[in-house]
C-alpha cells in the first residue's frame, strides 16, 4: 500500500500572555489522533526561558527538549511510529502534563459550509438517509473526532474550543455527517485509525476560511479587510459600541410590530417597487434591515370563503407575511432561509370577494435582500385549484423602510473575508494532518468567476501556511438545487469548481445524481463521504479504485457536429437517462439542445438550430440532473467548453 508522507516545514509563530504552567492549545489533548510516519509539531506556552522535555511512550521514541522563546511560544516536531496504540506522551517543565489515550494514524480536516457541517443526526425536516441505524452502530474507539467550536476574529489566534473524543453512538450524532462517513470508508478499507478535525459553518463563503495574506493577493477583498484593519487601534471601545448597537437591532427584529400590516393603515406616502427584484437591483444597493410590501389584490366572487394559496418564492432573508391584517406565515432564520420558497395558507374566513390586502416585512441582515424569485412564482390561487390559474402577483408594490440593519465596525459576521481562517483555521495549523476534505460553495453561488480565482488560491494558501506541501485537497461539487427558480448560476459555480481540478493534487466528488431539489442539504451523505474516500484511496493510498466520473477533456468541429472527449471514461461512458442535458451555440452565443450520441469514450453533438458549432455545455441549469456516468456509475460534472 502506497503512501504519500508530508513533512511539516513551516514554523508557526504564536504571541501569548505569560504562562506560569505549561499550557497546550485544545488540539493536543486526551483522546487525539496523531499523523503517522510524520514529524509532527507539538506546541504550547510556559513561562519565557522554560526549559521543557516531551517524551512519548511509542516503540523507539527518544526525548525531545525545547526551551520556550522571550513570549513563552515553544514548538518541536516529534517522529511518530506507523499506525498504532493507544499512547501517552509526558509533557515536563516546571508543571508536568500528560496527554493520554494517543492513538496513531490518519488525520484529515473536514471544512466548509452546512452540508460539511450538517451532522449525521440530520437537523429537523432536513434528515440525514440511514442516520438512525448509522448512530446505532457508531462505536469505534479507532476512530477520534474533533470539533472546532464556532468564532470569528479579525486577526489570526492562537486556539480553539473543542476536545478530541472517540466515535460513539452520542458522539458521532452530531458530528459532520460528510466527514464522519468518508473516515468510515476509510478505516474500513485501510483498517488504520482514524482521525477527524471537523471546523465548518453553515451559510459562509470562501473568502471568509482564506487568510488576509492571500486575499491581498487577489485585490477582490480589499475594501473590507482595509476597514477591519482600521478598526483595530481601538478594538475595545469599538467592541462596547457595537454590542449596544447590535442589541437594539435584534430587538427591533424580534418584535416586530403589525400596525404596518393593518388594512386600515395609510400608505399613500410610500414609494413602489417592482417585484420580484431585490433592492440591489432596484437602486438600492447598500440596503440591508426592515422592509415593509403592501398590495392590493383583487379576488374574484367564486373564490370568496375558500381557502387560499399565497406563493411568493424565495425571500432575502426571513418574512412575516399577513392576509387583510391577520398573520398568515412566517420563515424565521433557520437552515437556509434566504433561499426557502415561501407559500402560506389563507384561511376561508379571511377572503372575501373584491380588494384584498397583503402585507409582508421582510428582514435582510445582509448582502443581497428582498423578494427575489420569479414571476411565475409570485401568485394566489384556491388551495384545491391549479396554480397556473392563480392570480399573478408580479406588480409593482408600496414599499417602505422601516429601520436599517445594525452598521457593526466590527461585524461578528462569519462571512468576512478571514474572519473563519483567523479563528477557527489558523489556530490549528501546524497539526499533522494527512489532508483536507472540504464541501462548500453554495454561498458563493453567482460569483462564479470569481470564485475559479479565489477556491485555487484558498487550497495553494492553506497548504503554504500549514507546511509548503502538496498535501491532498478533496472537494464536493455542489448538487442541483433552485437557488433562485431554475437558472444557471450553481452550474457556472459548479465549472469553476470543475477547473479547479487544475491545482495538483486536488479531487472532486461529483453529486449530480444525488442531490435533492427540495433541499439544498442532499440527505444522502453516506455517498457523499464514500465518493470522497475513493478520492483519497485511489489517489492518496494508491489503491487501484476509480475515484471520479467522467472528465470533459477536450472538444473538436467537425461540420456541424461537436465531438467530445472524456478522461477516466475507462470501458466507455453510458446513460442512465435520455441525453438531453447536451447544449451547443454557434457564435452568436445562443446555446439550444442538441441530439447526443456515446461512442466508447466520446460524444457527438448535433442541432438543426447550429450548422457552425463553437461551444458546448452539459447539465447547464441550477436543478440539472445528472445523465452521464462511467462503468463505474460515477458521474460527469457541469462543464461548458469551446473549440
Amino acid at each position: 500500500m502506497k503512501r504519500y508522507i508530508f513533512f511539516i516545514a513551516c514554523f508557526f509563530i504564536y504571541t501569548s500572555n505569560l504562562f506560569a504552567d505549561i499550557k497546550l492549545p485544545a488540539i493536543i489533548s486526551d483522546n487525539m489522533m496523531l499523523q503517522q510516519e510524520m514529524k509532527i509539531p507539538i506546541w504550547g506556552w510556559a513561562d519565557p526561558g522554560e526549559k521543557i522535555s516531551l517524551q512519548p511512550n511509542w516503540p523507539d521514541a527518544k526525548a525531545v527538549q525545547v526551551t520556550a522563546d522571550s513570549n513563552g511560544n515553544w514548538k518541536v516536531d516529534l517522529k511518530t511510529p506507523q499506525a498504532g496504540g493507544p499512547y501517552e506522551l509526558q509533557i515536563k517543565g516546571k508543571n508536568t502534563l500528560t496527554v493520554k489515550n494517543i492513538l496513531v494514524g490518519e488525520v484529515w480536516v473536514g471544512s466548509g459550509q452546512s452540508n460539511m457541517e450538517m451532522p449525521v443526526e440530520g437537523w429537523p425536516n432536513q434528515p440525514v438517509k440511514n442516520s438512525d441505524e448509522e448512530i446505532k452502530n457508531a462505536e469505534n474507539p479507532k476512530m477520534r473526532l474533533f470539533t472546532v467550536e464556532k468564532n470569528t476574529a479579525i486577526d489570526p489566534l492562537n486556539d480553539v474550543k473543542g476536545k478530541w473524543v472517540m466515535a460513539t453512538p452520542e458522539t458521532v450524532a452530531t458530528f459532520s455527517a460528510t466527514a464522519y462517513f468518508f473516515g468510515k470508508d476509510l478505516y474500513k478499507s485501510l483498517k488504520e485509525p482514524i482521525g477527524l478535525i471537523h471546523t465548518s459553518w453553515g451559510g459562509t463563503v470562501a473568502e471568509a476560511w482564506t487568510s488576509e495574506k492571500a486575499l491581498r493577493k487577489l485585490g477582490d477583498f480589499d475594501k473590507e479587510l482595509n476597514t477591519m484593519d482600521s478598526i483595530k487601534p481601538n478594538i475595545d471601545a469599538i467592541k462596547a459600541e457595537d454590542k449596544a448597537n447590535q442589541q437594539k437591532w435584534k430587538e427591533a427584529v424580534a418584535n416586530p410590530s403589525a400596525r404596518y400590516a393593518q388594512t386600515t393603515f395609510d400608505d399613500s406616502n410610500w414609494k413602489t417597487m417592482q417585484l420580484p427584484q431585490l433592492w440591489e437591483d432596484a437602486g438600492y444597493p447598500d440596503l440591508d434591515g426592515i422592509v415593509w410590501y403592501r398590495t392590493t389584490v383583487n379576488v374574484p366572487k367564486d373564490w370568496e370563503g375558500k381557502t387560499l394559496k399565497l406563493d411568493i418564492g424565495p425571500i432575502d432573508d426571513i418574512d412575516i407575511t399577513w392576509f387583510n391584517g391577520e398573520k398568515i406565515g412566517e420563515t424565521k432564520k433557520e437552515g437556509f432561509y434566504w433561499a426557502a420558497e415561501r407559500t402560506y395558507t389563507i384561511p376561508g374566513e379571511l377572503v372575501k370577494a373584491g380588494e384584498n390586502q397583503i402585507s409582508i416585512r421582510v428582514v435582510d441582515f445582509g448582502g443581497n435582500g428582498g423578494v427575489y424569485g420569479k414571476k411565475e412564482q409570485l401568485k394566489i390561487y384556491p388551495e384545491n385549484g391549479d396554480p397556473k390559474e392563480g392570480v399573478s402577483l408580479a406588480k409593482a408594490w408600496k414599499f417602505y423602510i422601516e429601520r436599517k440593519a445594525a452598521v457593526l465596525k466590527l461585524s461578528e459576521n462569519p462571512n468576512r473575508p478571514a474572519a473563519l481562517y483567523n479563528a477557527m483555521l489558523a489556530p490549528i495549523i501546524p497539526y499533522g494532518i494527512k489532508g483536507v476534505v472540504w464541501y462548500q460553495g453554495e454561498s458563493n453561488v453567482g460569483r462564479a468567476a470569481q470564485y475559479e480565482r479565489l477556491f485555487p488560491l484558498m487550497i495553494k494558501s492553506w497548504r503554504k501556511e500549514w507546511n509548503e506541501c502538496d498535501f491532498p485537497f478533496y472537494f464536493v461539487q455542489i448538487a442541483p438545487f433552485g437557488y433562485a427558480g431554475d437558472g444557471t448560476a450553481s452550474a457556472a459555480l459548479r465549472d469553476a469548481q470543475r477547473k479547479s481540478l487544475q491545482v495538483k493534487n486536488t479531487g472532486m466528488a461529483v453529486l449530480l445524481d444525488i442531490g435533492s431539489l427540495e433541499t439544498i442539504h442532499p440527505p444522502n451523505k453516506e455517498e457523499v463521504g464514500r465518493r470522497l474516500s475513493l478520492l483519497a484511496l485511489d489517489k492518496t493510498y494508491g489503491e487501484n479504485v476509480v475515484s471520479s466520473g467522467p472528465t470533459v477533456d477536450k472538444m473538436k468541429v467537425r461540420g456541424n457536429e461537436v465531438i467530445l472527449y472524456f478522461n477516466n471514461a475507462k470501458g466507455g461512458l453510458k446513460a442512465q437517462d435520455s441525453l438531453n442535458a447536451f447544449e451547443i451555440a454557434g457564435a452568436d452565443g445562443n446555446f439550444v439542445q442538441a441530439k447526443a450520441v456515446i461512442k466508447k469514450n466520446q460524444i457527438t453533438l448535433t442541432s438543426d438550430k447550429v450548422q457552425q458549432p463553437i461551444s458546448a455545455r452539459y447539465a447547464w441549469k441550477d436543478k440539472a440532473q445528472g445523465v452521464l456516468f462511467n462503468q463505474a456509475g460515477l458521474p460527469a460534472s457541469s462543464f461548458e467548453i469551446s473549440k
